[in-house]
């Protein structure tokens, strides 16, 4: 069968067009909106990627420190630590509002959700305790008890990954029974932790290094040394990069996953928080505390591309203290 010259040219340009925009990174990729939680005036930012600019902000509870989103179901859970408060808020992502409120344990900084299980965990730094929350009903169904002072919290599977911050562990629980199956002896002050299908990535605040856990055995398999005073890790599994935020020098190590050496260090904004990854947009997003920013990488380039501003609001007394950050 033989194409006309110009019906042959013209898929010739369409199948080079797509190639051209899969090499870029994806051009065609949608835009995605970055949650970004702010401690000081309880509030989150939600940020256009598109625009590059703060485009609602929903009000939440007070200090507001962690944030979790199910794609599936549409929603976004915050962890509200201030001992007053002790709840999550769950927000729909449809409409940017708040449709519930949780009461969980005492000073819950982090939640994280297990799809497989349609589960949402919230660590309490105060009890020792995990709260595990029914995703259809908005009820706290079990309370698991883990190490001291619980800070960061992951799932992956159908395990969920706590940082004990008060006693240099991880524990491990399997999502089924709602039991710890494991606890794991990392570096001193473990906060941020990051999973992904083979490995958790865990942020020792205390040394200056992270912890990389074998999940198939629970093992230390390298111990990395990255900036002064780090707190959070992100990590993106389709370009095997993992990002930790260090908050004493501005900056964001990179970290290759295959041969966990750092690969480049990203001077950011005033004491980096939050982290984030858009593998889609092939973008990383990090929450700058004490700026009011966010940091918008190129995670290609590694190269700061822009700075956004978050908006404030006139009733609070507070600075806006981005701290969690999230990608829908």
């Amino acid at each position: 069968m033989r194409f006309k010259t110009s019906a042959f040219a013209s898929i010739l340009i369409f199948g080079l067009s797509i190639l051209i925009m899969s090499a870029s990174g994806g051009a065609a990729a949608q835009a995605k909106r970055i949650y970004v939680v702010n401690g000081g005036n309880g509030i989150v930012s939600v940020i256009d990627s598109k625009k590059n600019g703060v485009a609602a902000t929903v009000r939440v509870g007070v200090w507001p420190a962690g944030i979790a989103i199910d794609s599936a179901n549409k929603k976004a859970y915050v962890a509200n630590s201030n001992p007053g408060n002790n709840s999550v808020s769950v927000i729909d992502l449809k409409s940017n509002t708040v449709t519930a409120t949780i009461k969980v344990g005492k000073e819950p900084m982090h939640a994280a959700v297990s799809p497989e299980v349609k589960k949402v965990y919230a660590a309490h730094t105060k009890e020792n305790t995990v709260s595990v929350i029914d995703t259809a009903s908005n009820k706290v169904v079990y309370t698991v008890t883990v190490g001291a002072s619980p800070f960061d919290i992951a799932a992956a599977g159908k395990k969920v990954y706590v940082t004990n911050s008060g006693e240099d562990t991880v524990s491990v629980i399997d999502a089924v029974s709602n039991k710890v199956t494991a606890t794991v002896k990392c570096g001193k002050g473990p906060l941020g932790i990051a999973v992904n299908n083979t490995k958790a990535y865990v942020v020792n605040n205390g040394e200056n290094t992270v912890s990389v856990i074998n999940t198939a055995d629970n093992k230390i398999a390298a111990t990395i040394k990255v900036g002064r005073n780090p707190w959070y890790v992100a990590v993106d599994g389709i370009y095997n990069r993992v990002y930790v935020t260090n908050r004493d020098d501005n900056t964001l190590s990179v970290i290759d996953t295959v041969s966990n050496k750092i690969v480049e260090t990203i001077r950011v904004g005033t004491r980096p928080t939050g982290v984030a990854v858009d593998p889609e947009n092939n973008r990383v997003y990090v929450a700058n505390h004490k700026d009011i920013s966010v940091s918008v990488i190129d995670a290609a380039t590694n190269k700061v591309i822009n700075t956004i501003k978050l908006s404030l609001t006139p009733d609070s007394p507070y600075a806006g203290s981005p701290w969690g950050i999230a990608v829908y």
